[in-house]
């Protein structure tokens, strides 16, 4: 028979009730498996200045079998996050992280969310929103949905001046299209040139260069309007944390 105790790293993603007092806590592992463990015990318990969302530490747990139930009996804390309680918008983006890791299924990237969790952290508000939105692009990029941008999906070219060509991404062909070949009326996201180096940047350059890149308030709204979306798509329905915090993100 397995060792019904165990151990992982873990971060707390998010903590809901039941009983009298008690909570459980839904925890991702590095192997990006979602474990739900009861956490028991009143205000007293050690474990519930402990047991918090968005703490990172290692997480020691009983499973039975029979039962099919997991309980957690202790967590050595190694990343508080405070800082992401400290702020509307810090907190508001973990809430999206936390309900795209939890919508996910154990398909997330466990050191993706916890490079976000700790970047934003310890980051201004502005440098947080862009910080979503290279956490959400590197998302799809990692799930190989992230749409091509390098071209027109009709004629194959990128327009008629080239780098600096104006695409439009159609959500009902699932890729990019060119001024020539838009027809009038599409329902299309526009993307300038910026807007595609800026997610080519995020993709391909290092965490340093991808923050040193800052879009314009134009540029970051075609970002901010695209991704949204494209995030939404691959959770299959509206984003609630993402439509709740409209005015601020």
């Amino acid at each position: 028979m397995p060792d019904r105790s165990w151990s992982t790293e873990a971060v707390v993603i998010s903590l809901s009730t039941f009983g009298e007092g008690h909570r459980e806590a839904l925890l991702l592992t590095p192997d990006a498996n979602l474990v739900h463990a009861a956490v028991f015990g009143g205000a007293k318990s050690k474990l519930k200045a402990l047991v918090a969302p968005w703490h990172l530490g290692t997480a020691w747990l009983y499973s039975d079998p029979v039962k099919k139930t997991c309980k957690l009996t202790d967590f050595d804390v190694t990343r508080y996050r405070s800082g992401l309680r400290e702020n509307l918008v810090r907190s508001w983006c973990a809430s999206v992280c936390t309900e795209i890791v939890s919508r996910a299924h154990g398909t997330t990237d466990w050191k993706l969310v916890n490079a976000f969790l700790d970047g934003i952290n310890v980051s201004a508000e502005d440098e947080c929103r862009r910080g979503l939105l290279r956490f959400i692009w590197r998302l799809l990029v990692s799930a190989g949905i992230n749409p091509d941008l390098s071209g027109c999906i009709r004629c194959g070219s990128t327009g008629a001046n080239g780098r600096d060509a104006v695409l439009y991404y159609s959500p009902h062909e699932e890729g990019c299209i060119c001024s020539a070949c838009i027809k009038p009326g599409e329902q299309v996201f526009i993307l300038e040139e910026d807007a595609r180096r800026w997610l080519f940047t995020v993709e391909h350059g290092s965490p340093a260069q991808a923050r040193y890149v800052v879009p314009d308030e134009r540029i970051y709204g075609q970002l901010r309007a695209l991704l949204f979306f494209l995030l939404s798509r691959m959770m299959g329905g509206p984003v609630k944390t993402l439509e709740t915090g409209d005015g601020i993100l």
